[in-house]
């Protein structure tokens, strides 16, 4: 394994060629000059990479993996240039590689020691909550820029994000592919200076990484996981592909088939209207059914469908009240009539979602059983 630093730069003149320096110590150092406005000091012994224009942090980072690339290293350990990351933690990272070089290493910070502004802990808290429901993993610091990259990785990944929201994009799909995720301690600092010399803006930076954890939220509960991977690899399956893994994720065999077309029964006759599809998809993902089936299976309340629905609920809620059979037909239900039996309407259709969905269960796993036997014997 050969590793170096990228130091990704714009106007840290005062404080990058101490980082550089102390970072020389323990591997080589790549310098990525992000357009400043001011030139850098001279720092003997590190390869610098210049960027015409500002393009922000993402797009310096990627500039610098592609020449870490082009040098043979094999994996880039990323440091801020304000001096808030302290080089003495880079052997963690050395050591955390050795024993897992296919990891991506974050570094946690220490906020409270280190005196972080309470404005980001709070973000960094927000940001942390959203990685974990995009992937799953809980990470005590997702904002961290002190980071251990396999090279391989960051030419594998397509992460479209710039500036701030590239880090968090490719920790994300990075986790969607499999890479682990783990984590080292490491010391900070917030000196005011580097605050005041912070690039982040509060308005336009929040909005962009807002975006961006929507967009990844959605594809991590809507989009099935094979695609996700194709898609964070730069890879466009063709659309029967596609429409192949939405009704096969978490679908391989009948008890799974028939669990995700029960929940789809159920959840399209409990009376929650207009919410019945996205809490059937809510339940579907996290009990890890296929949604796609689960969507298809809650259709059974589509409009031709629905008064017999009602009417078959307030039946069977009578039924299960008083013992009786209503002595109403579906054209004589009034308004009245709807006031008098709603307690027993909504215990009939309690029940009712749950005979039908039984039922599905069974006669769908029966039909699944058969046709998996005789795919097998074909």
């Amino acid at each position: 394994m050969k590793t170096c630093v990228i130091i990704p730069c714009f106007n840290h003149g005062g404080t990058v060629a101490k980082v550089a320096r102390e970072a020389l110590a323990y591997c080589p150092v790549i310098i990525v000059d992000d357009g400043s406005t001011v030139p850098l000091p001279g720092m003997p012994g590190c390869t610098f990479v210049r960027l015409e224009h500002n393009s922000g942090k993402g797009a310096a980072l990627s500039a610098g993996f592609r020449r870490a690339g082009e040098l043979g290293f094999t994996h880039a350990i990323t440091m801020d240039s304000d001096g808030q990351h302290f080089a003495e933690d880079l052997p963690k990272f050395l050591a955390k590689m050795a024993t897992q070089p296919d990891a991506l290493v974050v570094g946690v910070r220490d906020f409270y020691s280190a005196g972080c502004p309470t404005h980001r802990r709070r973000s960094n808290a927000v940001s942390s909550f959203w990685f974990r429901v995009e992937t799953g993993v809980q990470l005590g610091d997702t904002q961290c820029g002190f980071r251990c990259y396999p090279i391989a990785l960051t030419q594998r990944i397509k992460a479209t994000s710039g500036r701030y929201a590239f880090e968090m994009e490719i920790m994300v799909r990075s986790s969607w592919t499999g890479t682990p995720i783990v984590s080292v301690p490491v010391k900070c600092t917030y000196e005011p200076e580097q605050i005041r010399q912070s690039h982040f803006r509060p308005v336009r930076d929040l909005a962009h990484i807002t975006l961006m954890n929507i967009r990844l939220v959605l594809q991590s509960w809507v989009v099935p996981l094979a695609l996700r991977v194709a898609w964070s690899e730069g890879r466009n399956p063709s659309l029967g592909a596609a429409a192949s893994e939405f009704f096969s994720e978490h679908a391989h065999d009948p008890w799974s088939m028939s669990l995700a077309v029960g929940l789809g029964l159920f959840f399209g006759i409990v009376p929650i209207y207009g919410l019945q599809l996205v809490i059937a998809l809510v339940v579907a993902h996290r009990l890890g059914l296929n949604k796609a089936i689960t969507a298809v299976a809650s259709n059974i309340s589509i409009p031709p469908m629905i008064p017999i629905i009602i009417f078959g609920s307030l039946m069977l809620g009578h039924w299960l009240f008083t013992g009786e059979v209503i002595a109403l037909s579906l054209k004589e239900i009034t308004r009245a009539h709807a006031a008098k039996y709603f307690w027993e309407w909504l215990a009939g259709s309690m029940a009712l979602a749950v005979i039908v969905s039984i039922t599905g269960i069974i006669v769908f796993y029966a039909v699944a059983k058969l046709t998996h036997r005789r795919w097998t014997k074909a």
